[in-house]
C-alpha cells in the first residue's frame, strides 16, 4: 500500500514536485501544532499547465466568491475562489487601514511552498470604490476597500503554473487532520487537470446569445447639460479639468456566463488588465482595462499616464491618419499633460528618482487609441506602498485636476453612483508585490441586468456631441463581450 499521499498527484507534476521531500511538509505541519503562531497558512506547489480561466470555469461555484485577473501580453493570470477571510475599510483613510490589516493577515500566517517562487503564499484580491463611501443599494456587495483571502488559486506565470490554498489553523485540531485536508485539495486538483481536456463549462449550455441591445432611453440632453455645466465651471476656474461618465443598463442573459465574457474580452483585449469579482449574492464585477494604476517590485514602481482617445481606422492609411491626428490635438494633449502633471505631483513626496518620455506613445486598443506615457519611479525606503496607491487614486485620467476641486463636483453632474468603476482593483502578496489597475471600461452583472459604464475628459474645449461619441466608443468592449453586436 502506497503512504505517500502525494504519491498519485506526483506523476502529473513537473519535476520540480516529483523531487518534493515529503518530509519538509510534514516537519513544516507539525511546526505549525507545536508552536502554534499563526492564524492562518498556505500551500504552495507547481502544477501542470492549465488555463486559469479554463480552471475557474471548471470549478465554478455561484455562491462563493471567485476570482479572475490576466494580462494576456505579460502571460500572467490569477484564477480563485472561496474564501478563508476578508478585510475592510471604509472612510478618508481606507488605504491606511487595509495595509495595516494587510500587515496583521501577513504576521498571523505561516507559508510553505515546494519551491521558491515570487507568486507562492499569501495573496489578498480586491479593490477600492471610486470614492470612500459607498450608500448606493447597487453596490452593496463592494465595500469602500475589500480583499480577500482565497481558499485556491491558480496563478500562470509565463509557461509555469502554482496553486495554493489557504486555511484557517482555528479548524483543524491536528496536524494529521491537516495534512489528511491538503491531500484532498491536491486530488481534487489533480481530478479537475485530467478533466480538463473534456470537460464542458459547468455553469453555461454552450449556445451563445445575441439577444439585440434594446434602443436607450437617450439621456444626451442630460449629458449635454452636464458638459456644459462643466465648462462653464472651468471658464470660472472652479477646476482645469474634470471626468464625467456614463452608465447604461441593459438585460442580462443568463446563457453568458462571466467566464465567458472575460474569455471574450481577453481574446479581443490582449494588453488590457481582465478581470472579474463574483460575490455570493450572484453579482459579478468584470471587465477589461487599458490603465494600469501601479505595479511594485521591490521598490520599483510602475505606473503610467493614459489619456486623450481616438478611434482606430479601418485602414491603415486611416489608423495613421487617426493617430496623427490624436497627437497633434491640442485639446487631448491638454488633457494629457494634465495627467502627467498631477501624477509626478502626487509621487514627488514618495520617490528618490522618476523617469518618463516627454513626448507621450500612442497605446493601440482593437476600438480605440490612447496617448500614453509610461512613468517608472523608485520609491524611498520609507515609502508605504499602498499609501502611495491612496495617492495616485484617482488620476486626472478618471477623477479631474486639481483632483480635490473638481471631486465635489462629479456627483453633481454625473447621474449614478460609480461603486467600483473607475476604482482600483487588482493585488498585493506577502512579497510585497503588487499590481492594480483603475477599472475602465466595466460593467456589473447582476440577475436581470448588466451596468456598464464609460467616461471622458471634459477641458475647455470639450464638445458634448464628440464627448458623447466618445463614451459609445468606449462602451463598445463590454457590450460586444456580453454578446450585444
Amino acid at each position: 500500500m502506497n503512504n505517500d499521499p502525494l504519491s498519485d498527484v506526483k506523476e502529473h507534476l513537473p519535476p520540480a514536485v516529483t523531487r518534493f521531500n515529503k518530509s519538509e511538509l510534514n516537519d513544516f505541519l507539525d511546526n505549525l501544532f507545536q508552536s502554534p503562531t499563526s492564524r492562518y497558512a498556505t500551500f504552495s506547489f507547481p502544477i501542470q499547465s492549465i488555463d486559469p480561466l479554463a480552471y475557474l470555469e471548471m470549478c465554478w461555484k455561484e455562491n462563493t466568491f471567485q476570482y479572475y485577473w490576466e494580462k494576456p501580453n505579460d502571460e500572467f493570470a490569477i484564477a480563485a475562489g472561496d474564501k478563508i477571510t476578508s478585510i475592510t475599510a471604509t472612510g478618508a483613510n481606507r488605504f491606511n487601514e487595509i495595509n495595516n490589516k494587510v500587515k496583521t493577515v501577513r504576521q498571523n500566517t505561516t507559508e510553505f511552498s515546494a519551491i521558491s517562487h515570487p507568486y507562492s503564499g499569501l495573496f489578498l484580491l480586491g479593490g477600492f470604490t471610486f470614492f470612500d463611501q459607498n450608500n448606493d443599494k447597487l453596490w452593496e456587495d463592494f465595500p469602500p476597500a475589500l480583499f480577500t483571502l482565497p481558499k485556491w488559486m491558480v496563478i500562470k506565470d509565463g509557461k509555469f503554473t502554482l496553486a495554493t490554498f489557504a486555511v484557517d489553523l482555528n479548524t483543524f485540531s491536528t496536524a494529521n487532520e491537516l495534512n489528511n485536508h491538503i491531500t484532498a485539495q491536491l486530488e481534487h486538483l489533480n481530478a479537475t487537470l485530467e478533466q480538463k481536456n473534456s470537460a464542458q463549462n459547468p455553469h453555461h449550455n454552450g449556445e451563445n446569445s445575441t439577444t439585440p441591445l434594446p434602443k436607450q432611453k437617450s439621456d444626451y440632453q442630460k449629458w449635454s447639460d452636464s458638459v456644459n455645466e462643466a465648462k462653464d465651471l472651468i471658464s470660472k476656474n472652479a477646476f482645469e479639468k474634470i471626468v464625467l461618465a456614463r452608465s447604461i443598463k441593459v438585460p442580462r442573459s443568463t446563457e453568458i456566463s462571466p467566464t465567458q465574457v472575460v474569455n471574450n474580452l481577453r481574446k479581443q483585449y490582449t494588453n488590457c488588465y481582465n478581470f472579474l469579482i463574483h460575490k455570493p449574492s450572484g453579482n459579478t464585477f468584470l471587465g477589461s482595462t487599458p490603465e494600469r494604476l501601479i505595479s511594485a517590485r521591490n521598490k520599483l514602481l510602475l505606473t503610467e499616464a493614459l489619456a486623450g482617445s481616438i478611434a482606430r481606422g479601418n485602414t491603415a492609411t486611416e489608423d495613421a491618419f487617426l493617430e496623427k491626428q490624436l497627437s497633434g490635438n491640442g485639446k487631448d494633449q491638454d488633457e494629457h499633460n494634465f495627467v502627467v502633471q498631477d501624477i509626478e505631483e502626487r509621487l514627488e513626496p514618495f520617490v528618490k528618482e522618476l523617469n518618463r518620455n516627454n513626448t507621450p506613445e500612442i497605446k493601440k486598443l482593437s476600438n480605440v487609441q490612447h496617448l500614453y506615457t509610461p512613468i517608472r519611479a523608485q520609491l524611498n525606503e520609507e515609502s508605504n506602498i499602498l499609501e502611495v496607491l491612496g495617492q495616485l487614486h484617482p488620476t486626472p485620467a478618471v477623477g479631474g485636476y486639481p483632483w480635490q476641486k473638481a471631486a465635489p463636483y462629479i456627483k453633481d453632474l454625473e447621474h449614478f453612483n460609480r461603486g467600483r468603476y473607475a476604482g482600483p482593483i487588482g493585488w498585493i502578496n506577502s512579497k510585497g508585490n503588487m499590481e492594480f489597475a483603475v477599472a475602465i471600461r466595466s460593467a456589473l452583472c447582476t440577475k436581470n441586468h448588466a451596468h456598464l459604464f464609460a467616461g471622458c475628459g471634459i477641458v475647455k474645449d470639450s464638445d458634448p456631441a464628440t464627448e458623447w461619441e466618445e463614451t459609445n466608443l468606449k462602451l463598445k468592449p463590454m457590450l460586444s463581450a456580453l454578446q450585444y453586436d
